[in-house]
Protein backbone atom coordinates (compact mmCIF):
# COMPACT_ATOMS: atom_id res chain seq x y z
CA UNK A 1 0.00 0.00 0.00
CA UNK A 2 1.26 3.45 -0.98
CA UNK A 3 0.73 6.01 1.79
CA UNK A 4 0.27 9.64 0.74
CA UNK A 5 0.02 12.78 2.88
CA UNK A 6 -1.17 15.99 1.20
CA UNK A 7 -0.02 19.17 2.94
CA UNK A 8 -0.97 22.85 2.78
CA UNK A 9 -0.72 25.83 5.12
CA UNK A 10 -3.78 25.32 7.32
CA UNK A 11 -5.25 21.99 6.16
CA UNK A 12 -8.69 23.48 5.57
CA UNK A 13 -8.65 24.17 1.79
CA UNK A 14 -6.25 22.67 -0.72
CA UNK A 15 -4.87 19.63 1.08
CA UNK A 16 -8.28 18.28 2.21
CA UNK A 17 -9.63 18.92 -1.29
CA UNK A 18 -6.73 16.83 -2.64
CA UNK A 19 -7.22 14.15 0.04
CA UNK A 20 -10.91 13.64 -0.63
CA UNK A 21 -10.69 13.95 -4.41
CA UNK A 22 -7.92 11.33 -4.38
CA UNK A 23 -9.94 9.02 -2.13
CA UNK A 24 -12.95 9.38 -4.42
CA UNK A 25 -10.93 8.56 -7.53
CA UNK A 26 -9.11 5.56 -6.12
CA UNK A 27 -12.40 4.11 -4.91
CA UNK A 28 -13.98 4.58 -8.34
CA UNK A 29 -10.95 2.95 -10.00
CA UNK A 30 -10.96 0.00 -7.60
CA UNK A 31 -7.61 1.03 -6.09
CA UNK A 32 -8.62 1.51 -2.45
CA UNK A 33 -6.35 -1.34 -1.33
CA UNK A 34 -3.43 0.25 -3.19
CA UNK A 35 -3.47 3.68 -1.51
CA UNK A 36 -3.87 5.25 1.92
CA UNK A 37 -4.46 9.02 1.82
CA UNK A 38 -4.56 11.76 4.45
CA UNK A 39 -3.78 15.48 4.78
CA UNK A 40 -2.16 17.88 7.25
CA UNK A 41 -1.05 21.45 7.88
CA UNK A 42 2.35 23.09 8.29
CA UNK A 43 0.83 25.78 10.54
CA UNK A 44 -1.24 25.75 13.74
CA UNK A 45 -3.35 28.71 12.55
CA UNK A 46 -6.40 26.49 12.06
CA UNK A 47 -5.82 24.44 15.23
CA UNK A 48 -6.96 25.76 18.61
CA UNK A 49 -6.12 23.98 21.86
CA UNK A 50 -5.40 20.80 19.94
CA UNK A 51 -8.67 20.83 17.99
CA UNK A 52 -8.51 21.58 14.28
CA UNK A 53 -11.04 23.59 12.34
CA UNK A 54 -13.27 21.79 9.81
CA UNK A 55 -12.80 22.14 6.06
CA UNK A 56 -13.38 25.71 4.88
CA UNK A 57 -17.02 25.96 3.68
CA UNK A 58 -16.25 26.99 0.06
CA UNK A 59 -13.78 24.08 -0.21
CA UNK A 60 -16.37 21.73 1.25
CA UNK A 61 -18.97 23.09 -1.18
CA UNK A 62 -16.63 22.44 -4.12
CA UNK A 63 -16.21 18.82 -3.00
CA UNK A 64 -19.98 18.45 -2.56
CA UNK A 65 -20.47 19.84 -6.04
CA UNK A 66 -18.64 16.75 -7.29
CA UNK A 67 -20.50 14.36 -5.01
CA UNK A 68 -17.69 14.08 -2.46
CA UNK A 69 -18.23 14.38 1.30
CA UNK A 70 -15.68 15.35 3.99
CA UNK A 71 -17.91 15.93 6.98
CA UNK A 72 -15.58 14.61 9.71
CA UNK A 73 -12.34 16.15 8.50
CA UNK A 74 -10.55 18.58 10.82
CA UNK A 75 -7.18 20.27 10.47
CA UNK A 76 -4.21 18.52 12.00
CA UNK A 77 -0.54 19.46 12.17
CA UNK A 78 2.13 17.64 10.20
CA UNK A 79 4.82 16.14 12.46
CA UNK A 80 8.29 14.71 12.02
CA UNK A 81 6.90 11.19 12.49
CA UNK A 82 4.87 11.60 9.28
CA UNK A 83 8.12 11.16 7.34
CA UNK A 84 8.30 7.54 8.50
CA UNK A 85 4.56 6.96 8.31
CA UNK A 86 4.06 8.08 4.68
CA UNK A 87 5.73 7.21 1.39
CA UNK A 88 5.02 10.56 -0.27
CA UNK A 89 4.47 13.92 1.43
CA UNK A 90 3.01 16.28 -1.15
CA UNK A 91 2.80 20.05 -0.73
CA UNK A 92 0.62 22.43 -2.68
CA UNK A 93 3.22 25.16 -3.18
CA UNK A 94 6.88 25.98 -2.57
CA UNK A 95 6.10 27.74 0.68
CA UNK A 96 4.52 24.53 1.99
CA UNK A 97 7.55 22.58 0.82
CA UNK A 98 9.94 24.83 2.71
CA UNK A 99 7.96 24.43 5.94
CA UNK A 100 7.72 20.66 5.38
CA UNK A 101 11.51 20.42 5.13
CA UNK A 102 11.92 22.25 8.42
CA UNK A 103 9.47 19.86 10.11
CA UNK A 104 10.89 16.54 8.90
CA UNK A 105 14.55 17.49 8.35
CA UNK A 106 14.71 15.57 5.07
CA UNK A 107 13.31 16.04 1.59
CA UNK A 108 13.65 12.66 -0.17
CA UNK A 109 9.92 11.97 0.10
CA UNK A 110 8.78 15.58 -0.36
CA UNK A 111 7.10 16.66 -3.59
CA UNK A 112 4.85 19.32 -5.09
CA UNK A 113 1.53 18.05 -6.43
CA UNK A 114 1.74 19.69 -9.84
CA UNK A 115 5.32 18.52 -10.37
CA UNK A 116 3.73 15.22 -11.44
CA UNK A 117 2.08 16.95 -14.40
CA UNK A 118 3.35 18.26 -17.73
CA UNK A 119 3.14 21.83 -16.40
CA UNK A 120 4.77 22.06 -12.94
CA UNK A 121 3.55 25.00 -10.85
CA UNK A 122 1.99 25.83 -7.48
CA UNK A 123 -1.61 24.84 -6.83
CA UNK A 124 -3.69 28.03 -6.93
CA UNK A 125 -4.41 29.18 -3.38
CA UNK A 126 -8.09 30.14 -3.05
CA UNK A 127 -7.42 31.87 0.25
CA UNK A 128 -5.93 34.68 -1.83
CA UNK A 129 -7.65 34.23 -5.20
CA UNK A 130 -11.13 33.24 -3.99
CA UNK A 131 -11.21 31.10 -7.14
CA UNK A 132 -12.06 27.59 -6.03
CA UNK A 133 -12.69 26.49 -9.61
CA UNK A 134 -9.04 27.13 -10.51
CA UNK A 135 -7.89 25.31 -7.37
CA UNK A 136 -10.13 22.37 -8.16
CA UNK A 137 -8.77 22.14 -11.70
CA UNK A 138 -5.20 22.13 -10.37
CA UNK A 139 -5.94 19.46 -7.77
CA UNK A 140 -7.78 17.29 -10.27
CA UNK A 141 -4.89 17.55 -12.74
CA UNK A 142 -2.26 16.75 -10.10
CA UNK A 143 -4.09 13.86 -8.45
CA UNK A 144 -5.02 12.25 -11.77
CA UNK A 145 -1.38 12.40 -12.86
CA UNK A 146 -0.24 10.95 -9.51
CA UNK A 147 -2.66 8.02 -9.67
CA UNK A 148 -1.53 7.22 -13.20
CA UNK A 149 2.15 7.29 -12.19
CA UNK A 150 1.71 5.08 -9.13
CA UNK A 151 -0.64 2.52 -10.68
CA UNK A 152 1.23 -0.17 -12.59
CA UNK A 153 -0.69 -0.81 -15.80
CA UNK A 154 0.25 -4.32 -16.88
CA UNK A 155 -1.39 -3.84 -20.29
CA UNK A 156 0.63 -0.72 -21.11
CA UNK A 157 3.82 -0.84 -19.04
CA UNK A 158 6.88 -3.01 -18.77
CA UNK A 159 8.78 -3.47 -15.54
CA UNK A 160 12.51 -2.81 -15.71
CA UNK A 161 14.29 -5.85 -14.27
CA UNK A 162 17.70 -4.87 -12.90
CA UNK A 163 18.85 -8.48 -12.76
CA UNK A 164 20.33 -10.98 -15.16
CA UNK A 165 18.84 -13.97 -13.34
CA UNK A 166 16.96 -16.27 -15.75
CA UNK A 167 14.94 -17.55 -12.79
CA UNK A 168 13.63 -14.08 -11.97
CA UNK A 169 12.71 -13.59 -15.62
CA UNK A 170 10.78 -16.86 -15.60
CA UNK A 171 8.94 -15.98 -12.40
CA UNK A 172 7.84 -12.58 -13.71
CA UNK A 173 6.64 -14.16 -16.94
CA UNK A 174 4.79 -16.77 -14.89
CA UNK A 175 2.56 -14.07 -13.34
CA UNK A 176 2.13 -12.22 -16.64
CA UNK A 177 4.42 -9.22 -16.09
CA UNK A 178 6.30 -8.04 -19.16
CA UNK A 179 9.75 -6.67 -18.45
CA UNK A 180 12.69 -4.83 -19.91
CA UNK A 181 15.91 -6.63 -19.03
CA UNK A 182 18.60 -4.21 -17.84
CA UNK A 183 20.88 -5.89 -15.30
CA UNK A 184 23.02 -3.78 -13.04
CA UNK A 185 26.68 -4.37 -13.87
CA UNK A 186 27.93 -2.39 -10.87
CA UNK A 187 29.79 -4.23 -8.13
CA UNK A 188 27.51 -3.97 -5.12
CA UNK A 189 28.92 -3.78 -1.61
CA UNK A 190 27.24 -3.49 1.75
CA UNK A 191 28.32 -3.17 5.37
CA UNK A 192 25.14 -4.90 6.53
CA UNK A 193 25.66 -8.26 8.24
CA UNK A 194 22.10 -9.29 9.09
CA UNK A 195 20.82 -11.35 6.14
CA UNK A 196 17.56 -9.43 5.71
CA UNK A 197 19.31 -6.06 5.74
CA UNK A 198 22.09 -7.40 3.52
CA UNK A 199 19.72 -8.43 0.70
CA UNK A 200 17.58 -5.32 1.07
CA UNK A 201 20.60 -3.05 0.68
CA UNK A 202 21.92 -4.93 -2.36
CA UNK A 203 18.50 -4.98 -4.02
CA UNK A 204 18.27 -1.22 -3.51
CA UNK A 205 21.70 -0.67 -5.03
CA UNK A 206 20.79 -2.77 -8.08
CA UNK A 207 17.59 -0.83 -8.74
CA UNK A 208 19.24 2.55 -8.22
CA UNK A 209 22.17 1.62 -10.50
CA UNK A 210 19.92 1.47 -13.58
CA UNK A 211 17.41 4.20 -12.80
CA UNK A 212 19.29 6.91 -14.72
CA UNK A 213 18.61 4.91 -17.89
CA UNK A 214 14.89 4.70 -17.14
CA UNK A 215 13.48 8.11 -16.31
CA UNK A 216 9.77 7.17 -16.16
CA UNK A 217 9.47 3.51 -15.20
CA UNK A 218 8.86 0.99 -12.48
CA UNK A 219 12.20 -0.71 -11.67
CA UNK A 220 12.80 -3.97 -9.80
CA UNK A 221 16.05 -4.92 -8.08
CA UNK A 222 16.49 -8.18 -6.15
CA UNK A 223 19.16 -10.12 -4.30
CA UNK A 224 19.05 -13.59 -2.70
CA UNK A 225 21.29 -15.22 -0.10
CA UNK A 226 21.27 -18.37 1.99
CA UNK A 227 21.85 -18.02 5.73
CA UNK A 228 22.78 -20.70 8.26
CA UNK A 229 22.97 -19.71 11.89
CA UNK A 230 23.13 -16.05 10.86
CA UNK A 231 26.11 -16.60 8.52
CA UNK A 232 25.52 -15.52 4.93
CA UNK A 233 26.29 -17.96 2.12
CA UNK A 234 26.54 -16.36 -1.30
CA UNK A 235 27.54 -18.01 -4.57
CA UNK A 236 30.45 -20.47 -4.27
CA UNK A 237 33.88 -19.39 -5.51
CA UNK A 238 34.74 -22.84 -6.83
CA UNK A 239 33.79 -26.50 -6.44
CA UNK A 240 35.59 -26.83 -3.12
CA UNK A 241 33.64 -23.87 -1.77
CA UNK A 242 30.39 -25.39 -3.08
CA UNK A 243 31.20 -28.65 -1.28
CA UNK A 244 31.90 -26.73 1.93
CA UNK A 245 28.52 -24.98 1.75
CA UNK A 246 26.60 -28.16 1.01
CA UNK A 247 28.23 -29.94 3.97
CA UNK A 248 27.16 -27.05 6.19
CA UNK A 249 23.55 -27.28 4.97
CA UNK A 250 23.38 -31.10 5.15
CA UNK A 251 20.74 -32.29 7.62
CA UNK A 252 19.96 -28.77 8.84
CA UNK A 253 17.32 -26.08 8.38
CA UNK A 254 18.61 -22.86 6.85
CA UNK A 255 17.01 -19.63 5.69
CA UNK A 256 16.76 -18.14 2.22
CA UNK A 257 16.37 -14.37 2.12
CA UNK A 258 15.44 -12.34 -0.94
CA UNK A 259 15.49 -8.57 -0.81
CA UNK A 260 13.32 -6.70 -3.30
CA UNK A 261 13.32 -3.02 -4.19
CA UNK A 262 10.59 -1.54 -6.36
CA UNK A 263 10.97 2.07 -7.31
CA UNK A 264 9.05 4.44 -9.58
CA UNK A 265 10.88 7.12 -11.49
CA UNK A 266 9.43 10.28 -13.01
CA UNK A 267 11.41 12.98 -14.80
CA UNK A 268 14.57 11.12 -13.78
CA UNK A 269 13.77 11.25 -10.06
CA UNK A 270 12.57 8.55 -7.68
CA UNK A 271 9.06 9.43 -6.53
CA UNK A 272 8.30 6.17 -4.74
CA UNK A 273 10.47 3.39 -3.38
CA UNK A 274 9.64 0.27 -1.40
CA UNK A 275 12.28 -2.16 -0.12
CA UNK A 276 11.28 -5.39 1.57
CA UNK A 277 12.66 -8.86 2.24
CA UNK A 278 11.11 -12.31 2.49
CA UNK A 279 12.50 -15.30 4.42
CA UNK A 280 11.83 -18.99 3.77
CA UNK A 281 13.02 -21.91 5.90
CA UNK A 282 14.53 -24.81 3.92
CA UNK A 283 15.51 -28.17 5.42
CA UNK A 284 18.06 -30.49 3.76
CA UNK A 285 18.27 -34.25 3.96
CA UNK A 286 21.54 -35.54 5.44
CA UNK A 287 23.99 -35.68 2.50
CA UNK A 288 26.88 -38.04 1.96
CA UNK A 289 30.11 -36.94 0.29
CA UNK A 290 29.00 -38.97 -2.71
CA UNK A 291 25.69 -37.03 -2.84
CA UNK A 292 27.56 -33.73 -2.67
CA UNK A 293 30.16 -34.61 -5.27
CA UNK A 294 27.55 -35.99 -7.66
CA UNK A 295 25.52 -32.79 -7.41
CA UNK A 296 28.58 -30.59 -7.92
CA UNK A 297 29.45 -32.55 -11.07
CA UNK A 298 26.15 -31.37 -12.60
CA UNK A 299 27.55 -27.83 -12.57
CA UNK A 300 24.30 -26.47 -11.13
CA UNK A 301 25.64 -25.20 -7.78
CA UNK A 302 28.17 -22.76 -9.21
CA UNK A 303 25.91 -19.75 -9.87
CA UNK A 304 23.50 -20.29 -6.98
CA UNK A 305 23.42 -18.73 -3.53
CA UNK A 306 24.15 -21.48 -1.03
CA UNK A 307 25.41 -23.71 -3.86
CA UNK A 308 22.07 -25.24 -4.80
CA UNK A 309 19.00 -24.59 -6.93
CA UNK A 310 15.71 -25.83 -5.54
CA UNK A 311 14.02 -25.50 -8.93
CA UNK A 312 16.56 -27.80 -10.60
CA UNK A 313 18.49 -30.92 -9.68
CA UNK A 314 18.97 -29.52 -6.19
CA UNK A 315 15.32 -30.30 -5.45
CA UNK A 316 16.39 -33.81 -4.36
CA UNK A 317 18.47 -32.32 -1.53
CA UNK A 318 15.45 -30.70 0.13
CA UNK A 319 13.27 -32.52 2.64
CA UNK A 320 10.91 -29.62 3.19
CA UNK A 321 10.32 -25.88 3.18
CA UNK A 322 8.27 -23.46 5.25
CA UNK A 323 7.31 -20.28 3.48
CA UNK A 324 7.39 -18.95 -0.07
CA UNK A 325 8.85 -21.43 -2.57
CA UNK A 326 9.36 -18.74 -5.24
CA UNK A 327 11.45 -16.81 -2.74
CA UNK A 328 13.90 -19.73 -2.66
CA UNK A 329 14.00 -19.77 -6.45
CA UNK A 330 15.00 -16.10 -6.40
CA UNK A 331 11.97 -13.79 -6.39
CA UNK A 332 8.88 -13.73 -4.11
CA UNK A 333 6.54 -12.82 -6.97
CA UNK A 334 3.43 -12.78 -4.78
CA UNK A 335 4.99 -10.00 -2.70
CA UNK A 336 6.04 -8.14 -5.85
CA UNK A 337 2.45 -8.38 -7.06
CA UNK A 338 1.19 -7.04 -3.72
CA UNK A 339 3.44 -3.98 -3.94
CA UNK A 340 2.54 -3.26 -7.57
CA UNK A 341 -1.19 -3.86 -7.39
CA UNK A 342 -2.47 -3.90 -3.80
Amino acid sequence: MIRILFVCHGNICRSPMAEYYMKDQIEKKGLSQHFSVASAAVSTEEIYRGIGNPVYPPAKAKLYEHGIECRDKRARLMTASDYEEYDLLIGMDNSNLSRMRSIVGNDEKLHLLLDFTDHPRDVADPWYTDDFDATWDDIEEGCDALIKLLSFDQAKEKLVLASGSPRRRELLSQIGIDYILDPSHDEEHTKETKPELYVEDLSRQKAEAVMKRHKENWILGADTVVSLGGSILGKPRDEADAARMLRMLSGHTHQVYTGVTLLRTFAGQVIYQKTLSVCTDVTFYPLTDEDINAYIRTGEPMDKAGAYGIQGKGAVLVSGIRGDYDNVVGLPVSMVHQVLYC
